[in-house]
């Protein structure tokens, strides 16, 4: 009999991590069709994504069931569908009052600075960007609105992990962290440094790291009673904002963010 409970107990947990684990790689494909500017084919899914093409063919058919994602009829090629857009509209929409308050702030900045100014919310082991209003320059950042970012290559993520308990902050960088540039940190010893510089300057800088060409800093928005709400940055393209113009914009930046934290509670 216990031997029997032992077997039953064995292929209902193969069969749930083989569920977890094509949750994961559908979920893979999703984002890798989010992140293509033109319908995907099935091949470069396949080669982006390292699956065998039976498997991208039955996960992507599953998911285009489901409408998150769509054939084009004229490249044959896949892209976003309805219920992916729907998701989108929601995140935006949930945040609708945070980004009125603060739209008035962050124009003000990127019309000072005449970079690209972002608004993101703190998430579980990343950051969600909501608002991004970008500059006339036609050399700027890409589209990151409703896109999850890593904590430890970029500059609001610093910002958070710069808030966690020591417990919890030894866990999220126990790693393996991906270096996602040349310029990423992945050592444990140097993330802890530069952590402890972004709680003494109150900002956090990102020179490289998450895109070799983008250089950003970022600020924490508070409420009036001091909790984390947001985060202000100021991005743009590295040859010309530089690490130096990013420093030199850190009381402008702290100012904005407090500004903001003002009209949240009003």
């Amino acid at each position: 009999m216990e031997k029997n409970n032992e077997l039953q107990n064995k292929v209902k947990t193969k069969k749930e991590n083989s569920s977890v684990q094509a949750v994961g790689r559908a979920l893979s494909l999703l984002q890798i069709v989010a992140e293509s500017t033109n319908p995907i084919s099935i091949g470069e899914l396949t080669e982006k994504s390292n699956m065998n093409r039976t498997t991208v063919w039955r996960l992507i058919g599953t998911l285009e069931n489901y409408g998150f994602v769509e054939r084009d009829p004229i490249t044959k090629g896949y892209q976003l569908g309805i219920a992916a857009t729907r998701l989108a509209v929601q995140a935006t929409n949930q945040y609708g009052s945070l980004i009125r308050r603060a739209r008035n702030s962050m124009e003000k900045l990127r019309d000072a600075t005449q970079e690209t100014v972002l608004l993101s919310v703190p998430k579980h082991y990343g950051t969600l960007t909501i608002e991004q209003l970008d500059p006339v320059h036609s050399v700027r950042l890409v589209d990151y609105v409703n896109s999850y970012l890593p904590l430890h290559c970029t500059s609001n993520g610093k910002l958070l992990l710069s808030m966690l308990p020591l417990e919890e902050l030894n866990i999220v960088l126990k790693g393996p962290l991906e270096k996602v540039t040349p310029y990423t940190m992945t050592n444990h010893d140097e993330l802890m440094k530069e952590i402890e510089m972004v709680r003494r300057r109150g900002v956090a800088t990102a020179v490289g790291e998450l895109d070799e060409n983008e250089n950003g800093i970022s600020a924490p928005i508070f409420d009036q009673q001091n909790n984390l709400i947001a985060f202000i940055s100021v991005c743009g393209p590295s040859f010309r904002f530089t690490k130096e113009k990013m420093l030199a914009l850190t009381d402008q930046i702290i100012e904005t963010a407090q500004e903001i934290g003002k009209n949240i509670d009003h």
